[in-house]
């Protein structure tokens, strides 16, 4: 009995693009909504599902932190592969820069631009780390970490 309401859950979370946990999903629904110009309000949210590659969409779940108005989205900051690139959404990312972020029920088409600049990656990432409590135990100094700026198409 348990396997089967396992099961209709994952076939019901992946029909709706909902990734899992750590299994990424599909393309996500939700109101298509305008990009806000101030997105403070994102250091509220714990979680957001985060959906890449248009042509065949991927979904994950993910982090997202606000700095000065502009939102903000790092590679794993404490989990998986030390190598940015090792993950499928980042590498759909930087092929295509045009993403989707869920927060709710609404949908926002974004760009993700990788942050270059080492003042502003830096301040975005103690942005993250001080909301999601992360302390320097937590950080591992060999892990690499990408810090990306969500932008209005």
């Amino acid at each position: 009995m348990k396997k089967r309401i396992w099961l209709a859950a994952l076939v019901v979370g992946f029909g709706c693009g909902v990734p899992l946990g750590p299994i990424s999903g599909g393309a996500l629904s939700g109101e298509v909504t305008p990009a806000p110009a101030d997105w403070a309000f994102a250091n509220g949210i714990e979680r957001v599902q985060l959906e890449t590659n248009p042509a065949a969409p991927h979904s994950v779940n993910t982090w997202i932190g606000s700095n000065a108005g502009e939102l903000y989205l790092p590679t794993s900051m404490i989990r998986g592969p030390k190598l940015p690139t090792e993950r499928e959404w980042l590498r759909n990312a930087v092929a295509d820069e045009r993403v989707r972020l869920r927060i709710g029920d609404a949908v926002y088409e974004l760009r993700a631009e990788r942050v270059i600049d080492e003042t502003e990656a830096l301040a975005a990432r103690t942005e993250l780390e001080k909301k999601h409590e992360l302390g320097a135990d937590d950080v591992d100094p060999a892990r690499e970490i990408w810090i990306f700026r969500l932008a209005s198409r």
